[in-house]
């Protein structure tokens, strides 16, 4: 059933009768560090997070430092290699004054440093990244020859190089050992580029990577999670045809080359939430994943919520073997696969509790928003099933306001669904990826006829590099009433609601820049989570 609205002020704008709104939100530039250098800077309610570039030109280990300044203040960061992938994070639940971490930098180029708040104040701070070690070389292998090998925290990283069989494809498998918890994280990049070509997260015990043809030669690297003691992993290059192959022991799934970035990556050297000892029960995040929260006590029921990894989530009860918590988190109960989660508090005497049918979440369906304009409209929007964002748009920002202590969208978290590097010309098109929508944050906070609802996190972030192609679109189709925020290379947040007719959104860019793409997924009515797949493509013919 289609709405009818009108558009609110706050700079819309209405391309070809399609209103998107575009919001634009103070953001401290990017300045560049060194290797050996201190920078400071300052976080407040209007700037609450603050970026750094370091560029590198070969891989290496580095140490990362960030020191408080002000009192009350405590610093936490994040670190996103060139493709987007989430490689370090020190979310600081002791709400310390020092924080650092050792961080393997396996890819050239620029690397985003992003400095937030692990404390309810804010204050000044200094980042400092002192020098490591280069990375070693990498050992070659052979066609079919097993590697068996560990890393843990003092030999974090392990490097290998193979070259692609001329005539036919070949496999790289990767597994742990039987019995194993979780995996190290797997890197495969083009050793004459240094170009990531493949992320496998440490929540994978297997993964495998098909290799076309050709002359190309390639790198692996296996770095620590983080987790505690050695992890143990086994490795081998097979020719796909058998010709060479890989022992069974190390074949796990078959993934294709280039495959996405794979959901929730696990940050490297995470720390759980601290849960206080004689508080409540509560579960949190046990490897920096973002966890579902679903409808019943089984992987395949929906998803009605997500639990951040700084976020906690309060025990009510558990099924009687123990598999499962049943869970409250943001007014929503569900339930959490107790695998996945650390626990906390008094959880000595959790009561059992027998799972019930999901409850159908509460919606407004029925009333229809109409919002009052404080100016005189005479416009009169009429949608079309054309789509098209022109670069010359004018932008006049209004005075800045105070925001009131709402949840924000924040760009500097890991995407919950992961990310993927793409370059103009990309095959498949269209790329997907699957995303459940919905979340506790209302973005009309960002103005510009913004709406909808969505978390906090991006749900997916896009590294794009131009070239012919003069559009780049990205559209979500799904079950229910969604809406779209991106937040572009050049800072600002572009929204929209629905498009084609449909209640699904759809967002194009004209002659798009090259960088990072931050996407969020949005419930149109507030407390609703919709299933359904985004799609990222340079054909003006795909769309919803």
């Amino acid at each position: 059933m289609q709405r009818t609205r009108t558009a609110l002020f706050l700079s819309i704008v209405c391309v070809f009768a399609l209103c998107i709104g575009v919001a634009s939100v103070a953001a401290q530039p990017s300045l560049p560090i060194s290797i050996g250098q201190n920078a400071q800077g300052t976080l407040s309610q209007q700037q609450p997070t603050a970026e750094f570039v370091l560029t590198i030109s070969t891989p290496q280990v580095i140490t990362m430092q960030a020191l408080s300044l002000t009192a009350g203040f405590a610093p936490a960061f994040s670190v996103l290699a060139p493709s987007g992938v989430v490689v370090a994070t020190n979310a600081n639940p002791d709400d310390a004054n020092l924080i650092a971490s050792t961080i393997n930098l396996t890819e050239t180029g620029a690397y985003s440093i992003l400095i937030q708040r692990a404390s309810a104040g804010f204050g000044q701070f200094v980042v400092t990244v002192e020098p490591g070690a280069p990375a070693a070389p990498p050992i070659p292998i052979n066609l079919g020859q097993v590697v068996n090998d560990s890393v843990d925290g003092q030999t974090s990283l392990r490097n290998y190089g193979f070259a692609a069989s001329p005539s036919e494809p070949i496999v790289l498998n990767v597994s742990a050992p039987p019995g194993s918890l979780s995996g190290p994280n797997v890197t495969l990049r083009d050793a004459a580029s240094n170009e990531t070509l493949a992320y496998g997260s440490a929540r994978l015990l297997g993964i495998s990577f098909r290799i076309p043809p050709g002359q190309d030669l390639y790198e692996v690297v296996i770095s620590s999670s983080g987790a505690a003691g050695q992890e143990a992993f086994s490795l081998c290059v097979g020719t796909e045809s058998g010709s060479a192959p890989c022992p069974a022991t190390v074949t796990a799934f078959v993934a294709p080359i280039a495959t996405a970035l794979p959901s929730q990556p696990t940050p490297t050297n995470f720390v759980p939430v601290s849960i206080p000892a004689n508080g409540p029960c509560q579960v949190a995040s046990a490897s920096g994943a973002v966890i579902n929260v679903r409808a019943a006590p089984t992987t395949t029921s929906d998803v009605i919520g997500r639990l951040n990894p700084t976020a906690t989530a309060l025990v009510l009860g558990r099924l009687p073997d123990g598999t499962w918590y049943q869970v409250s988190l943001n007014g929503v109960t569900g339930w959490i696969a107790t695998s996945v989660v650390v626990a906390g508090g008094t959880c000595g005497t959790l009561p059992v509790v027998a799972p019930t049918s999901p409850a159908t979440p509460t919606t407004n369906l029925t009333t229809t928003a109409t919002p009052t304009p404080t100016t005189n409209l005479t416009a009169t929007a009429t949608f079309t099933p054309t789509i098209t964002l022109s670069p010359t748009y004018t932008y006049t920002p209004t005075p800045t306001l105070t925001p009131a202590a709402v949840a924000t969208l924040n760009f500097s978290l890991p995407p919950n669904y992961g990310s993927t590097a793409l370059t103009s010309g990309f095959v498949p098109d269209p790329y997907t990826i699957g995303i459940t929508a919905g979340g506790p944050v209302n973005v009309s906070y960002l103005g510009g006829g913004c709406t909808g609802f969505a978390t906090s996190a991006p749900d997916f972030s896009v590294n794009y590099t131009s070239g012919a192609f003069p559009t780049l679109r990205m559209y979500f189709i799904g079950s229910g009433d969604t809406t779209m925020v991106i937040n572009a290379p050049n800072g600002s947040y572009y929204c929209v609601d629905d498009s084609f007719g449909t209640l699904n959104p759809t967002i194009d860019f004209n002659t798009p820049s090259s960088g990072r793409y931050d996407i969020w997924i949005g419930s149109y009515a507030s407390g609703t989570f919709v299933s359904g797949t985004l799609y990222v493509t340079e054909n003006t013919g795909n769309h919803p």
